[in-house]
């Protein structure tokens, strides 16, 4: 569903919720997670997409040698097409439970009140937020925000603008991921400079607030903004732009 965003100067935003696409003028603009998405390498989950379906061919085949069954071809090719599979099992669900504590941080922070939740990854996320948050200080600006670079042609949703006590404006992105990215370090440079171009206010710091769906844990870790890792999102946008263009 197509819905409107008429920004601070001026420009209209339009977004798709289902596709996760923006448009200005009738126009696709790229996002800023597609653009660190497709543009930048990211060996972690190189990494992750490698072992995941390894660890669970290694799994399955110990699960049938603990109990005797035997394993011929037919079993192993089952076997292969469960563990192909679990990359995206997991980020399916990853995915999920990342938009469900996103909802609920957003509802909570909008004043509304927020029903118990019975999903165990949900609840750690959830309480390892709200117990940071009731002891902080901040004063909500922004909240899930649509921003568009007119000078550099992207656009995003950011998730959150605070006020501290000095009056300073704080960018945060919640993460309910595993692991911090080097992508994430782009993504909050590009929402900073967006941001700032439209608003003309100075975003003075950035926080990455990861969320444990394990543990109930939260690291919050500060992201240097500057010129340098700006340059690099829009390098990586380039790169994106060119891979999609050149037939090779």
């Amino acid at each position: 569903m197509w819905k409107n965003f008429t920004l601070k100067n001026g420009i209209i935003l339009s977004y798709n919720d289902d596709k996760h696409m923006y448009y200005v003028n009738d126009k696709k603009v790229e996002s800023v997670t597609g653009i660190c998405g497709r543009g930048i390498p990211k060996p972690q989950l190189t990494n992750w997409l490698v072992n995941t379906p390894l660890n669970e061919v290694k799994r399955l085949i110990n699960e049938k040698l603990d109990v005797g069954e035997p394993i011929d071809r037919a079993v192993l090719e089952r076997i292969f097409a469960i563990a192909k599979k679990k990359p995206e099992t997991y980020r399916d669900e990853g995915g999920l439970i990342g938009t469900v504590v996103h909802g609920l941080i957003e509802d909570y922070l909008n004043g509304k009140e927020v029903p118990k939740q019975s999903d165990p990854k949900v609840v750690n996320c959830w309480n390892a937020f709200i117990d940071w948050w009731n002891k902080q200080e901040y004063e909500v600006v922004e909240l899930e925000k649509k921003i568009y670079s007119k000078k550099y042609n992207y656009a995003g949703t950011l998730d959150l603008i605070c006020k501290d006590k000095k009056g300073n404006l704080v960018l945060m992105d919640i993460k309910t991921s595993n692991f911090i990215t080097f992508d994430y370090f782009l993504q909050l440079n590009a929402y900073k400079f967006a941001y700032e171009e439209e608003t003309k206010s100075k975003v003075s710091k950035s926080f990455i607030v990861k969320l444990s769906k394990k543990d109930a844990e939260i690291e919050i870790k500060e992201i240097p903004l500057n010129k340098k890792l700006f340059n690099a999102f829009i390098g990586a946008k380039y790169v994106m732009e060119q891979m999609e263009s050149v037939e090779y």
